[in-house]
């Protein structure tokens, strides 16, 4: 008597793959040091493409503050509204959102966030940065 082991295989892909999604979904809420002490102007988790990586789901978090943004997914992206260059309105296949031009050299080149409510965005970083 033989036993098939591909039988198995849904009772332990379908817990890991689940797993992975929740850790990455409780992830993106771990703060940066600057937010402690301070209260968002606005907070959302949306999609959106970080580096190479796109985040189809709620796995990206972002808050404005007064004078920084800070966008969390596997890792926490401190960006002072000075350090960005302009924030560029985006279409990715059916998503609308914006591109955050920065100018610091250690994070991804490529930070775009889909928010649900872009007008509060647009409202929250009018004046502070281009674009």
């Amino acid at each position: 008597m033989t036993t098939d082991v591909f039988v198995y295989f849904p009772f332990i892909i379908l817990p890991l793959v689940g797993g992975m999604f929740i850790w990455i979904f409780l992830r993106k809420d771990r703060k940066h040091a600057a937010e402690e002490g301070h209260t968002p102007a606005h907070t959302e988790s949306c999609g959106g493409i970080i580096g190479w990586v796109t985040y189809k789901g709620p796995f990206i978090r972002f808050a404005i503050y007064s004078d920084f943004l800070v966008v969390s997914c596997d890792k926490q992206y401190y960006l002072p509204f000075s350090a960005i260059e302009y924030i560029e309105r985006r279409s990715f296949m059916f998503r609308k959102g914006y591109r955050i031009h920065h100018r610091n050299p250690e994070y991804p080149k490529r930070i775009e966030l889909w928010p649900g409510q872009r007008e509060i965005f647009e409202k929250l970083v009018a004046g502070k940065v281009r674009g």
